[in-house]
Formats: C-alpha cells, sequence, structure tokens
C-alpha cells in the first residue's frame, strides 16, 4: 500500500467512525424522502389536469438544492472540525505530506458522498413512484445516467466545500460561503444583467457551481466539467494556502 493508499485508509477509519457522518447521511436522506415524495404529490396533481409524461427522477431533481447543502456542509467538516478540535496537529504529525493529505480526504469524502447519494436519488425515486408512476416515460438508461449525474453532482459540491474549508478553516464562514457561490451570486449576476442589460452576466452566472450542477443533472455533460474545475481549483487553492500557513 503506498503512502497516499494508507492516509486515504486513514481518513476514512475517521470519517465512518465520526458520529456526526452518520448524522449528515440520515438527514441528507430525510430530506430527499420528504421534499420527493411532496415534489411527487404536487407533479402528479399538475400531470392528472395536463396529462403529459414525466421522468422519474423529476422530484429527486427538485430535492438536490436541498440536499446539496446537507452534504456540502458534511464536506466541509471532513477539514474544518479538525481545525476547530486542534486534532489538525496530530493528522498532521500522523500525515507530514499536506499535498498528500488533502488529496486522501479529497477522495474519501468524493467517494462517499458519491456512493451516499447514488443511493439517495434511487430511495428518492422508489419514494416517489406511487404518485408518478403512471406518468412515467421509463428508459433504464436515461434514469442510471441521471441518478449517476446527481451522485457526482452531489460528490463535487462536498469537494468543493471540504477546498472551502481547508481555506476558510472555519465551519460558519465556510457555509456562507458555500451557500453563496452556489445559491446567491448566480442570482445577484442575473439581476444585474438585467438591470444592466448585460447579456455576459447572465452568461457567466451560468457558469457557477449552482446552475452548471443543475444542467449538469438534467442532462449536460459539459456542464460536469464546469464543476469539476470549481471543485479542482477550490482543493488545489486549499493545497497551496495548507502549504503556506501553520496548523
Amino acid at each position: 500500500m503506498n503512502a497516499l493508499a494508507r492516509a486515504a485508509s486513514a481518513e476514512w477509519m475517521k470519517l465512518r467512525s465520526v458520529r456526526s457522518t452518520w448524522w449528515f447521511a440520515g438527514g441528507a436522506l430525510l430530506t430527499m424522502l420528504l421534499v420527493a415524495v411532496l415534489e411527487a404529490d404536487d407533479t402528479a396533481r399538475f400531470l392528472l389536469k395536463e396529462g403529459r409524461p414525466v421522468e422519474p427522477v423529476s422530484s429527486v431533481l427538485d430535492a438536490m438544492e436541498w440536499v446539496q447543502l446537507i452534504l456540502g456542509s458534511f464536506g466541509m467538516l471532513a477539514v474544518t472540525a479538525e481545525y476547530a478540535t486542534r486534532s489538525i496537529v496530530v493528522t498532521l504529525a500522523c500525515t507530514p505530506s499536506r499535498t498528500r493529505l488533502l488529496l486522501a480526504k479529497t477522495a474519501v469524502v468524493g467517494a462517499a458522498v458519491f456512493a451516499a447519494g447514488g443511493l439517495i436519488a434511487v430511495l428518492g425515486t422508489v419514494a416517489g413512484a406511487p404518485q408518478l408512476q403512471r406518468y412515467w416515460e421509463f428508459d433504464t438508461a436515461q434514469v442510471t445516467g441521471r441518478i449517476l449525474s446527481m451522485a457526482a453532482h452531489l460528490a463535487l459540491i462536498a469537494v468543493l466545500a471540504l477546498g472551502l474549508g481547508t481555506l476558510i478553516r472555519r465551519s460558519a464562514g465556510t457555509l456562507s460561503v458555500l451557500f453563496v457561490v452556489v445559491f446567491v451570486l448566480p442570482i445577484a449576476l442575473q439581476g444585474i444583467a438585467t438591470s444592466l442589460n448585460a447579456e455576459f452576466l447572465n452568461t457567466v452566472a451560468g457558469f457557477m457551481p449552482g446552475p452548471a450542477g443543475k444542467r449538469f443533472m438534467a442532462g449536460e455533460p459539459a456542464f460536469g466539467l464546469v464543476l469539476t474545475a470549481w471543485a479542482a481549483t477550490a482543493v488545489a487553492a486549499g493545497v497551496w494556502v495548507m502549504r503556506k500557513r501553520d496548523a
């Protein structure tokens, strides 16, 4: 086992042994099921009048905005919690290479959230099935692709939050920045674009993590690369800052 694999193994051991990990997973699942069922009910009422078909994952897509914030917070805490408790000193003593440490955290958080996100998306689809099943146009390949894109979206948001957490080191500050970048800034840019008749700002807003993630989950793979670029940039910046600053 090489050094990076050993570091990842240690990070995975920490992650699964911390109680908050399971609280986040449970909270994300509960939120998904609740929102998916409510959205499926609203959609079914609308389709009863319209008679149009719907994708099986439509109610799950509506729930993603809430779930991504929960799992983003989980990704953030993988690093900010260690700074808050000063256990980062012990972690760095065990893994002196800060680049290796952050890459290991990124790999573990990304893989864990991808797996959990895929399962949550499947269970959300199942929860909405009783209301929407008669309106479905079910295509196995399309549904599988949607679920995988949702899992990847959640993993990338969690990695983005991890990178921001490494930069900021405080949970409250990181969560605030994540919320602004994902939710607030795109809306603000669109508002400014309308006020100033500056169409390029709408284009910029479309490449922010929130809108890019929505388009990725809606079936535009190129925007998965945009979201990956955001996450990779945040982690790279985190590596650079972590190597420059004391623990």
